[in-house]
């Protein structure tokens, strides 16, 4: 094979490689990671497919292997071409999941102020665009061009290209070498004829050395080149590997996430199962069993509590038992911990950790140590799914409801739900989801029998199973509050009367409570109140925030932070009056009114990393805090055993959000997170406040009844034609001018009409175009079209055929394109 066809790491082609000749020397094989010729640039590329002849005319040669292994295997080739096809992006895009992390080169171009410029600037001629970045770049010397795209839109690339070509700027591409590369730590080890002469009085040398060489004689281990040269100096340790006295060797060193993990027996090996959990086992065994079986997914819909992992435990022993490795996906970082916890001991020096939590380093050993088929055991965040595990069995996919699988801010926009079951095509895998409340999507396919179905109706404690409609310890017995009422009988408090007395008896009793609102902060917007006039946001269409702990306003959004202001900027009033609630407040009412009680807060402003998730977990399991307030962090399935009571303090938050799944999304967090009260030996009791107690969502979410929620919004769904009776593809444009981007909008509205009716694609509909919501975002303006039908690809593909057809199906400039989003 003459030819290598290539995926570069280049923005041009969705799909599409390039073909490149072998140098005669070059051993090159499927999935090696090469250098290319690419224009003017040198770039990355993985070696798809060896041919004997060219795709092209004329062709390039490779230049070198950047990796001496094949980073990809032929799966993991196939599974990069499927992302490639289905979201849209470049086959290096897909490539780039799957290969070790830290080890890409970028290119990056920065533009410089020309010190030499002797021209006078005020007489040229220039629009005020121009004269902005001009200042921009004047007043910082040097600045990358992604970040003045990034400030001054796409306009930019256009402008800095004019003021070069005047020579008021001058540009530089620098290359950005890999950030992620093995660790050696250099040792010290005598040698033989330093054992010889160590003892020998006609041995000369200076004090030190001896003394240093007498040392090393001591020792039995190799030491430290670092500490050895800082205790005895430098040149000491020169002059005796000069004199082959010592002997300096490199060794490669793992970062190991888990290196100081205690792996104590914390739960016991063999699990007595109820027999709904058996039956669960048996049916996931008989999969695993026959690769040529299908469904090779299934669905356990199992009540909180229920003892899902239990069943994933035993499914893993029975994967390994047939010499198959697994991996096992929680939704959030916070959660590898307890997921680890419960696998330790079972799988004890078996077990990888892979999430963005870790160093680059680490991440990059641990990909390393994956593929020589060290563990067992991958756990971690959608990431880990594409863990270079060998002789894959089976991926679990926990709490598989979740949207954070869903990749949505970067291509490829993956969900890893859907490529753990094109993996499963590939590799024959087994999949096993499970959730208390799946996605409708994923119950629609258990429905459909594209999933198997399995169904954990009680709770579960030590093998104990209780039935939930009994009144032994079943799910938590739920109240919701109409706060209507409450404000109609003079109660203006954060908490009901009802939610309130629950909280002291809970106290008194020595039982802990959480209290659950998905807003952050102490106020949800800020208000003059001589004019009305609402403080936003300068980047973005949205209020800001007010935090009392910081004494600060922040965008949610961008995380740009304000002083609070002196006077009104619209009537110069001092009169500023603060509403709604977040954490903070709720934090705040719980010490006034219960002076008391040891209560912290869980949200993404107290909690940044892995670390302090962990350390505030660990103060609430050790019964340090008897009340945690918190987001939806709190609903993410943590095995709390010491609550008793769960209080919302305002369900109706996302409630009515403009998107259709936004009552699925308050059903599931309403019965995730009653799902904390009640694991322990006690009843638990939830409390719902709300405004809205009839809308259905929360009924449902009160009864803990997932199909009466199932079927009233399928209802609605199949109504209009939403999934998971249709598909959805959005198409999003932003610009800095929001006159610009709406124009680009109905441009792109009015081609993809004429492609409908050329093609006869009535059945596909074209929503927009619409602004997004919030409207814009970081300085750009945003406006999306939602495709929406059977196959809206087939009316996407049009676009690309016709008007890109030259440029290797490149997406329309400036659009991005997301396959089945889980936001619209």
């Amino acid at each position: 094979m003459r030819f290598a066809e290539i995926a570069v790491d280049s923005p041009i082609g969705h799909g599409r490689t390039f073909s490149y000749e072998i140098p005669d020397h070059m051993m090159l094989q499927i999935g090696h990671m090469v250098l290319v010729p690419f224009g003017t640039q040198i770039l990355q590329g993985i070696v798809l497919s060896l041919e004997n002849s060219p795709s092209v005319d004329k062709t390039k040669f490779i230049i070198e292997i950047t990796d001496p292994e094949p980073l990809l295997d032929q799966d993991r080739l196939d599974l990069v071409k499927w992302i490639s096809g289905y979201y849209l992006c470049t086959l290096f895009e897909a490539c780039a999941l799957m290969i070790p992390p830290g080890i890409r080169e970028y290119e990056a171009i920065w533009v410089y102020w020309n010190d030499l410029y002797e021209g006078d600037i005020s007489n040229i001629k220039l629009s005020d665009y121009q004269l902005k970045i001009l200042n921009y770049v004047k007043s910082r010397k040097k600045t990358r061009l992604s970040k003045l795209i990034s400030n001054f839109g796409d306009k930019a690339r256009t402008s800095v290209s004019h003021l070069i070509k005047m020579n008021i700027l001058y540009r530089e591409t620098l290359q950005k070498d890999p950030v992620a590369k093995p660790l050696f730590i250099e040792e010290l080890l005598i040698t033989d004829l330093g054992r010889e002469l160590v003892n020998l009085d006609e041995f000369k040398s200076s004090v030190k050395q001896k003394n240093l060489l007498r040392y090393m004689n001591s020792i039995d281990l190799p030491a430290k080149a670092s500490e050895i040269r800082k205790e005895y100096g430098y040149s000491v340790v020169k002059s005796l590997l000069n004199k082959k006295l010592l002997e300096l060797k490199k060794n490669r060193v793992y970062r190991d996430p888990l290196r100081s993990y205690k792996y104590d027996n914390i739960l016991p090996k063999d699990i007595d199962l109820t027999r709904e959990q058996s039956e669960a086992v048996a049916i996931i065994s008989g999969i695993m069993a026959n690769p040529d079986s299908t469904p090779r997914a299934v669905l356990i819909h199992g009540v909180t509590g229920s003892g899902k992992t239990e069943v994933y435990l035993e499914a893993v022993k029975e994967c390994v038992n047939k010499g198959k490795k697994a991996i096992i996906l929680v939704p959030e970082i916070a959660l590898t911990p307890q997921t680890i916890e419960r696998f330790a001991s079972n799988f004890k020096n078996e077990i990888a950790v892979v999430h963005s939590g870790l160093s680059i380093g680490e991440r990059f050993d641990q990909w390393h140590k994956i593929r020589e088929g060290n563990y067992n055991v991958v756990i971690g965040s959608r990431t880990a799914l594409f863990s270079p595990q060998p002789n894959l069995g089976l991926v679990i996919i926990d709490e598989e409801h979740e949207w954070t699988y869903k990749q949505s801010d970067m291509p490829p926009r993956y969900h890893a739900r859907d490529v753990a079951m094109q993996l499963a095509g590939i590799t024959r895998c087994t999949v096993i989801l499970g959730s208390a409340s799946p996605d409708m999507q994923s119950f629609f396919r258990a429905n459909n029998e594209r999933y198997k179905f399995v169904q954990l109706n009680n709770r579960y404690t030590s093998g104990v199973q209780h039935n939930t409609s009994s009144d032994d310890r079943g799910l938590a017995d739920v109240h919701v509050t109409d706060m209507r009422n409450e404000l109609k009988e003079g109660n203006t408090s954060i908490f009901s009367r009802t939610l309130q007395a629950s909280i002291e008896d809970t106290l008194s009793s020595g039982n802990q409570v959480i209290l659950f609102l998905n807003r952050r902060g102490a106020s949800s917007f800020s208000q003059c109140r001589s004019c009305g006039y609402v403080l936003k946001c300068k980047s973005c269409d949205v209020t800001v925030t007010f935090h009392k702990t910081q004494s600060r306003l922040i965008c949610h959004y961008c995380n740009n932070r304000f002083k609070v202001p002196d006077r009104c900027s619209e009537c110069n009033s001092g009169d500023f009056a603060y509403y709604g609630i977040g954490t903070q407040s709720v934090e705040d009412e719980v010490n006034k009114l219960f002076p008391l009680a040891r209560c912290i807060r869980w949200d993404s402003d107290v909690s940044s990393n892995l670390s302090s998730h962990s350390e505030i977990l660990e103060k609430f399991r050790s019964k340090e805090a008897n009340v945690l307030v918190g987001t939806q962090i709190l609903a993410k399935g943590h095995n709390l055993p010491g609550v008793t009571l769960v209080g919302a303090i305002l369900a109706d938050v996302g409630l009515n959000i403009p998107d259709f799944r936004s009552a699925e999304r308050s059903f599931q967090l309403l019965c995730q997170v009653s799902g904390r009260a009640g694991r322990g030996d006690e009843k638990g009791k939830v409390i719902i406040q709300t405004y809205q107690p009839d809308h259905y969502s929360i009924v449902s979410a009160s009864l803990q009844d997932y199909q009466r929620f199932f079927d009233i919004e399928s209802q609605y769904r199949k109504k209009f034609f939403y999934p998971p009776y249709s598909k959805i593809i959005k198409l999003f444009y932003q610009n800095t001018s929001d006159a610009f981007a709406e124009r680009e909008a109905l441009r792109m509205v009015d081609e993809l009409k004429s492609e409908q009716h050329n093609w006869g694609l009535q059945n596909i509909d074209i929503i927009g175009p619409i602004p997004g919501f919030p409207s814009r975002v970081r300085g750009h303006y945003r406006w999306q079209v939602i495709l929406k039908g059977e196959n809206p690809r087939l009316l996407l593909d049009r676009i690309y055929l016709r008007s890109h057809q030259n440029s290797y199906g490149k997406t329309p400039k400036g659009w991005l394109i997301d396959v089945d989003p889980v936001f619209t």
